[in-house]
């Protein structure tokens, strides 16, 4: 098996530990015997496990804002649909996790490596608020070409609907509640007129 397609083998071994039992629950030994791989083959790969933290997330972002980007870049929208999509894509997102998870919301993945990696200026909890950032700026977009004002504000808001949304999922299995932030949503921007 070539470096590259261990490399993968590793992270996505990882992420699946990481949803399931946490980031720092999970141990190096469990990652390499899950994955049938050595230690050497990890470290050739990973210079430790916040790196592979690290990786994990970077790679989670990535795809995310790749599958982002491609929807909003695809719709026929405007500024005010575009924002709704947004909040429709997190939704997806949530949905496709209980699928994957018999029915189990696992929560975001950021939020949980910030809760676990609580030092603000840790390389892990700087990866999870960069992806939280990166929602703001996508919203606060949106917002200015809506010409709303303070639109960065209105975009941390906007995120606090999202992340509202998938906590009261995560915590008391409230599906609706992307409805109810939806809704708040387009009253911030003004869609609701």
């Amino acid at each position: 098996m070539a470096r590259a397609s261990k490399r993968e083998l590793v992270l996505d071994t990882a992420e699946a530990l990481f949803i399931r039992n946490g980031y720092t629950a999970t141990g190096i030994n469990q990652i390499t015997q899950e994955a049938g791989i050595a230690s050497m083959t990890l470290y050739n790969n990973f210079k430790n496990k916040d790196a592979l933290v690290m990786a994990v997330l970077e790679r989670h972002h990535e795809r995310i804002f790749k599958s982002l980007d491609e929807t909003l870049a695809e719709l026929d929208a405007t500024p005010a649909e575009q924002v709704m999509a947004v909040f429709d894509f997190f939704e997806d997102l949530m949905d496709k996790d209980i699928e994957d998870h018999d029915g189990l919301f696992t929560g975001c993945a950021f939020s949980h490596a910030a809760s676990e990696f609580r030092e603000l200026d840790h390389p892990v909890h700087q990866i999870a608020a960069n992806h939280k950032q990166r929602i703001v700026e996508v919203l606060a977009g949106l917002a200015k070409e809506l010409k709303i004002p303070n639109p960065d504000s209105v975009a941390q808001t906007l995120l606090l609907l999202i992340d509202g949304a998938q906590a009261s999922a995560q915590v008391m299995g409230d599906l609706d509640g992307f409805d109810r932030a939806r809704t708040v949503a387009e009253v911030l921007i003004g869609a609701d007129s």
